[in-house]
């Protein structure tokens, strides 16, 4: 009789963790149902939704023999078909993406526009960082930090309004797109450079370059 189990394995990130489980997993035959990874600050966390046939105990038992030269640590958790029949439902509901660009990134600023996702009924599924790391004292005025919220659900009309009051009240920017083939498909996008991309006003450098700074200031 198969098992679905919630395989988690967390520690330090070395290279062919993955490889040496999944490996593993397919050589009983095992189905991968869900499987999601990140690293942060060389910190592994992977998740595998794996429906195995036989024993899991059996199972876990080898894995954890297969990793013991690695600093992680695996846990099995049942899964109940109800719960996974929910779990499938749920991925035909509408999805977004929320994107918040900040000088820095603050846990206000996470908290606040988590609280505003929750109130609103929708579900966080994944938080990726899409811009790189900065240095420690690196001048926040010369920073740009962008950190992209994955939601499940539908919004409703008051949830951009609510957060462009945030946006006013935290100093950030906060843009919303609905998660469909068509957004993945955009090629172009279209915004004011001035004081958003640059730190400068380009119609005062033209006027400059004119010999007529002052009296465009």
């Amino acid at each position: 009789m198969n098992e679905l189990v919630l395989i988690s394995v967390v520690g330090t990130d070395e290279p062919g963790i993955t490889a040496v489980i999944t490996r593993l997993l397919g050589q009983q035959d095992v189905d991968i149902l869900d499987i999601g990874q990140t690293v942060i600050h060389d910190h592994l966390s992977l998740g595998i939704l794996a429906n195995i046939p036989g024993d899991a105990a059996s199972l876990k038992t080898v894995i954890d023999r297969i990793v013991s030269d690695f600093m992680v640590e695996v846990r099995f958790a049942p899964v109940t078909e109800q719960s996974y029949d929910t779990w499938v439902d749920l991925q035909g509901s509408s999805r977004y993406l929320l994107t918040s660009l900040a000088r820095g990134v603050k846990a206000e600023h996470i908290g606040e526009v988590s609280a505003v996702i929750a109130e609103h009924g929708l579900n966080i599924d994944n938080i990726t960082r899409l811009s790189g790391r900065v240095p420690l004292h690196q001048p926040d005025a010369t920073t740009k930090e962008c950190v992209e919220f994955s939601l499940r659900g539908t919004p409703s009309e008051n949830f951009r309004r609510r957060l462009l009051t945030l946006c006013a009240d935290l100093d950030i920017d906060v843009a919303v797109q609905e998660d469909s083939i068509y957004r993945r498909t955009c090629r172009l996008i279209a915004f004011d450079m001035d004081s958003t991309l640059i730190q400068t006003e380009v119609i005062d450098e033209l006027a400059s370059l004119a010999g007529v700074g002052d009296e465009v200031a």
